[in-house]
């Protein structure tokens, strides 16, 4: 016995992607999938737009929430920056080795950062929680 597209090709009746509301209608069937993947397309570029506008507008507030850069507990070097992004928001996220945490104060965050020390976090390729 042949594949299954060979089946379908001898006969399409018996393809459910050829049948629409109940009806065998393989020229229907084909425009809706055609219409079906250029909405898809379309939607994937909308919220690769939509995730660029949002990434940028993080990025914006992150430079002007930042509060001090510190010496990472991890990687020893002046490449921690935190960042007070709201009233009882604090983030520190390590520019070099990528470590990070949060907090509601200044040394929670830290603290948690410290906490996290050889777990593997890199906000880089995690994203960041912020």
């Amino acid at each position: 016995m042949g594949e299954w597209s060979e089946y379908f090709a001898d006969f399409p009746e018996e393809n459910p992607a050829n049948w629409i509301n109940g009806r065998f209608d393989p020229q229907a069937a084909a425009l809706s999938r055609q219409r079906e993947a250029a909405f898809e397309k379309a939607d994937r570029e909308g919220n690769a737009e939509l995730r660029g506008m949002i990434s940028t507008a993080k990025k914006k507030i992150k430079a002007r929430s930042l509060l001090v850069t510190e010496d990472c507990p991890q990687c020893g070097l002046r490449t921690l920056n935190t960042y007070r992004i709201s009233k009882d928001f604090f983030l520190c996220e390590c520019q070099d080795c990528g470590l990070y945490g949060k907090g509601m104060t200044h040394e929670e965050a830290l603290s948690q950062t410290a906490e996290a020390l050889g777990d593997g976090l890199d906000w880089r390729e995690e994203g960041s929680l912020f």
